[in-house]
């Protein structure tokens, strides 16, 4: 073999060298994709990079592998994003779900949207089915508003035991009492042992910040906000007169 043939091979050497490297210890079905990008792409960087001479081949060639290298190599962490869906068991008395909602009743538009709601409504969701026997309690502020039960039960569910929204209707007068709605959600004394799970969520802007839900679980408060990026799943909703949603806080 010539100096000539060598200098036209290495390339295409290290080439396949980097084609081992990013294939190594891949599953089949990235395999694919991974040899399929290569050979199409990066293959025809490195012959392209033949038409300006064997160096600037060669080059190409040495880049690509150094890429692949460092891109298998280095060590990259990738954070793990936040669960789109999660509970907190609510055990007993001494345990509390809160969230504070930050209601606009003193802006301008509170009054003109109330010209079109028919109603408002709390929905706060939770493992069913609930009974009154689970003592499951909602308040506003130091007012109570409602045990859930699944009378209250809002949409269709796959199984009893599904999660789901209940609808807690709330007047606007309640409302306006507690413009910084801190609702809580904690269960009665002498309820059922069965632990009620309680729905969160991504937080996406809650209206209080994103440390505006905390669990209690009798001796400390925490807060998913700080810890997932989540809020319980607790919201005030406008709804016109066909009972449709068009404004929700939370």
């Amino acid at each position: 073999m010539t100096a000539t043939s060598r200098r036209r091979l290495l390339p295409w050497a290290l080439f396949l060298v980097a084609l081992a490297v990013t294939l190594a210890g891949v599953t089949p079905a990235a395999g694919a994709a991974r040899l399929f990008f290569f050979v199409t792409l990066l293959g025809g960087i490195v012959a392209a990079a033949g038409l300006l001479g064997p160096r600037a081949q060669l080059a190409a060639a040495l880049l690509l592998l150094s890429l692949v290298a460092t891109q298998r190599l280095v060590e990259r962490p990738l954070a793990v994003p936040p669960s789109s869906q999660w509970t907190t068991p609510l055990a007993g008395p001494g345990q509390v779900v809160r969230h504070t909602v930050r209601l606009p009743t003193g802006d301008p538009t509170w009054p003109r949207l109330w010209t079109r709601a028919a109603g408002a409504a709390v929905f706060v969701c939770a493992r069913g089915p609930l009974t009154p026997e689970d003592g499951l309690l909602l308040h506003l502020g130091d007012e109570p508003v409602a045990r859930l039960t699944q009378e209250q039960a809002f949409g269709t569910r796959p199984q009893p035991t599904s999660i789901g929204f209940y609808r807690i209707p709330v007047s606007r007068t309640l409302l306006e009492r507690h413009p910084e709605a801190v609702f809580t959600l904690r269960r009665a004394p002498g309820s059922s042992p069965r632990p009620i799970d309680i729905c969160g969520t991504f937080s996406y802007r809650p209206t209080a910040g994103p440390n505006s839900s905390a669990f209690f679980d009798g001796a400390t408060w925490t807060s998913p906000g700080a810890e997932m990026g989540g809020r319980f799943l607790i919201e005030v909703r406008l709804e016109d007169a066909a009972g449709r949603p068009f404004s929700i806080w939370y």
